[in-house]
């Protein structure tokens, strides 16, 4: 047993918590960017006559905003997951 191989591995691990939080906040702030944009596509007539193609650009936001998501859910599952516990007995 070495104590400063224990403090090595708690900052190593809040170095690794922190690194899976920053990531996830940029995935969120992904999500909500799209979110954004589709609705001023949807909500904003005057920026949709401005715009053509504004069906090729509110499917590029969808791919988006499903991407993120799916980064979201992904890093919940396997990072952010709490052990499993036994709460029937």
């Amino acid at each position: 047993y070495r104590p400063d191989h224990f403090i090595g591995e708690i900052m190593s691990n809040m170095m690794a918590e922190q690194l899976v939080r920053a990531t996830l906040a940029r995935f969120e702030a992904d999500r909500q960017e799209a979110i954004a944009v589709i609705e001023l596509y949807l909500n904003n007539p005057a920026g949709v006559a401005e715009h053509p193609s504004i069906v090729n650009e509110i499917a590029a936001a969808i791919r988006n905003l499903a991407d993120a998501e799916e980064a979201i859910g992904a890093i919940e599952r396997n990072f952010l997951s709490r052990p499993e516990t036994d709460e029937d007995e």
